[in-house]
């Protein structure tokens, strides 16, 4: 019991000191929090991207399985639901549905949890969203992106803890606050899903791992490939762990004072790896429930075929890191991240004392970098795990600078922070003011409770959707909807069919229906619009390969995205068009979707 209870009381004792003996860290992570819980309820009870639903989804209904006919068997079969092991997250989500099962056992609305018995996912679920009353959303949303804002905030303490093991607490500060002001890190806290933990357990695995180097103590090591593992159990993408965990191991013998005795532990090397792929088995319940087959298939098959799959247009990889970087760090800390790798570079060599360390932060940041060069395609979120290595490389740059040229570096360091700052706080501000939150608060307070909106959209998650509201979908049954609903609604997706030449979207028949649409040459007219109309309704995307089209990029923080990123204020573009007054409805009427 007391060996299970150190690893908490070391923690404890760490945090504590360091709150105790930097009194600008509780304002450092105070930040962190309130950027990253800044109007945190956005889109509820709808989702902020489509992962979101999905992971949410996967405890609800092995709930709703189970309570249907309480047997071992049928949470078994509702653990297998979900559309693939996703491993940790079914956990720590299921944390977030707990309260929802409290509540409704204490009241007596249990059955709230029928629909989803194996619930029907077209247009993303919709059946079972609707049929759930709002307030379970709500309290699940909530929860579920809350606890992400508290793995942000973790994030940012580890990103502090490991410039400052390298070199020390200003430059734990900066790191921590550059961090803090990356916007790309700040919209992923805006959501659910696995990639915030996953980042979480890779920094502490890197802060352990440095410790390891430092002074070869083998519990550092075997946290390191626990802390690995559960990392790898949220997210399969963080691998690159293992090679770091490996480089560390190897490390730590050019530290040593005798480099044999550091290389020849065998014991500690096969007890790490056991302790680690243990705790990746045990992160995914579908092992538990199904066996070990649907875990190979998504351990082996489904990241192997992520390499080649296409979910943007086809472009040189540069262009998919600078569209991802510029995005998400903003121009000017682009820059500075660039100018801190080459410095890490340069310090490997020239700083004898901090090498090590120094080289393993390379190495992480180099070994996902060759991950994702390998793709055809990702999105920001993917870059997440290189953002804090980034801004400890940039931390150390500075801090460097500020002792030996002081005037060049607080020139820098300012420009950095104002630059980087004035991005990601008017990016967070934009929360409070998304389209597709405006949208459904036009339809709260216009549309009467008998009416219908009709959606072109393949899932739910892309509309802005009244809890309240009756939808007619692609998928919608004619008999059980109406010919002529009162309103239309189309997104920023639906407009991509008026652009020529898209990756996605082409159809002469669909194109020229959005257009008579927009044109209000039909029997709808146009009654409200949300967010920046694109010109002539024609959405405008940086054209693949071009760099030019990327600066807006770095300097705009609410861009354009693919595929499951989270949508920002462009991608939210919403459209309400009202039937015009004594238009004759034609009972055969169907939308070319």
């Amino acid at each position: 019991m007391r060996r299970l209870s150190a690893p908490l009381t070391r923690i404890r004792q760490r945090v504590r000191s360091d709150l105790d003996e930097d009194p600008y860290l509780k304002y450092l992570l105070l930040l962190a929090f309130v950027l990253g819980a800044f109007w945190f309820w956005h889109l509820a009870p709808n989702f902020a991207t489509r992962d979101e639903m999905d992971r949410i989804l996967d405890p609800m209904v092995a709930v709703g399985v189970t309570l249907s006919d309480p047997s071992i068997a049928s949470l078994q079969a509702g653990i297998e639901w979900g559309r693939v092991p996703f491993g940790a997250t079914f956990y720590l989500f299921g944390l977030a549905v707990l309260p929802v099962v409290g509540i409704a056992a204490v009241t007596g609305q249990l059955d709230i949890f029928d629909a989803f018995v194996y619930p029907n996912g077209t247009f993303g679920t919709y059946e079972a969203w609707h049929a759930t009353p709002e307030w379970v959303w709500m309290v699940v949303i909530s929860l579920v992106r809350l606890f992400n804002v508290l793995f942000a905030v973790g994030c940012v303490y580890l990103t502090y803890r490991i410039a400052t093991t390298i070199r020390d607490r200003a430059a734990g500060r900066l790191a921590a606050v550059l961090l803090t002001f990356s916007w790309g890190f700040l919209t992923i806290a805006h959501e659910g899903g696995e990639d915030m933990p996953a980042l979480f357990f890779v920094l502490l695995a890197l802060y352990l791992l440095l410790g390891y180097v430092r002074d070869g103590t083998d519990w550092r090591f075997y946290g390191a490939s626990v802390a690995g593992g559960v990392a790898i159990a949220f997210k399969l993408t963080a691998a690159p762990v293992i090679a770091v965990i490996v480089a560390a191991f190897l490390l730590r013998a050019r530290e040593a004072d005798d480099w044999r005795s550091a290389l020849f532990r065998p014991r500690m090397v096969v007890a790490g790896a056991l302790f680690g792929f243990g705790t990746i088995v045990l992160g995914f319940p579908t092992v538990l429930a199904a066996g070990f087959d649907p875990f190979f298939e998504r351990f082996f098959e489904g990241s192997a075929s992520r390499a080649n799959w296409a979910t943007g247009p086809t472009a040189p990889i540069w262009w998919w890191f600078l569209r991802g970087y510029f995005s998400g760090l903003s121009l000017p800390l682009f820059g500075g991240a660039v100018a801190g790798v080459v410095a890490g570079v340069y310090q490997v060599w020239d700083e004898p004392e901090e090498s090590s360390a120094v080289a393993l932060v390379l190495l992480a940041l180099g070994t996902y970098v060759l991950l994702f060069s390998q793709w055809h395609d990702f999105r920001v979120h993917h870059l997440l795990p290189t953002f804090p290595l980034l801004m400890v490389l940039v931390a150390l740059m500075l801090n460097r600078l500020l002792r030996e040229t002081p005037r060049v570096g607080t020139a820098l360091t300012v420009f950095l922070l104002l630059t980087s700052g004035t991005y990601a706080v008017t990016g967070d501000i934009g929360y409070a003011s998304m389209p597709r939150d405006e949208a459904v608060d036009w339809f709260d307070a216009n549309a009467d409770r008998n009416d219908t909106v009709e959606l072109y959209r393949v899932h739910l998650q892309d509309t802005a959707t009244p809890h309240w509201m009756d939808v007619k979908h692609r998928w919608t049954a004619e008999s059980e909807t109406v010919a002529c609903p009162r309103f239309i609604e189309l997104g920023y997706r639906d407009l991509l069919y008026l652009k020529d030449g898209t990756y996605y979207r082409n159809g002469d028949v669909q194109k020229r229906y959005v257009r008579e649409l927009v044109s209000e040459g039909g029997d709808y007219h146009i009654v409200a619009e949300f967010g920046p109309r694109p010109p002539n309704f024609v959405p405008e995307r940086a054209r693949p390969g071009n760099l030019l089209d990327l600066v807006p990029y770095g300097i705009v923080p609410h861009t354009d995205q693919y595929a499951d990123e989270q949508e920002l204020e462009p991608n939210q573009y919403t459209l309400i068009l009202e039937r015009n007054q004594g238009a004759s409805c034609d009972p055969n009427r169907r939308a070319p979707f």
